[in-house]
């Protein structure tokens, strides 16, 4: 498996080469990632701090369903998506944080 990925604590587009599984005692650990970063050097990143390009896909769908409809959790893809998320383990909150459209404060003025 080797597919593009973000490097979420170091803000690095890095090249994911595999996942290394851990011991049968250790079933509740985070799997590692090994990467191979621009430079050239290699690394082992924790599952909690990268987020796979094709995980990005279902961040940006997620982020669509919640900023733009009136009930998300009604959405047909919903659950779905959020089942994948939870499951496999992926960083999604500040991700969807980031994608949060802006709003508009509202300026209030004490006249008295």
């Amino acid at each position: 498996m080797r597919t593009k990925g973000l490097w979420l604590s170091m803000d690095e587009v890095v090249e994911v080469e595999s996942v290394t599984e851990g011991m049968p005692y250790e079933r509740y650990r985070s799997p590692m990632f090994k990467v191979k970063r621009q430079d050239g050097s290699a690394a082992e990143v924790e599952r909690r701090d990268i987020l796979l390009t094709e995980e990005e896909q279902l961040i940006d769908e997620l982020a669509t369903i919640l900023y733009s409809s009136k009930n998300p959790a009604r959405h047909e893809r919903y659950a779905a998506i959020m089942r994948q998320l939870i499951m496999q383990g992926i960083p999604y909150v500040s991700q969807l944080q980031r994608r949060k459209p802006q709003q508009e404060a509202l300026n209030l003025y004490d006249v008295s």
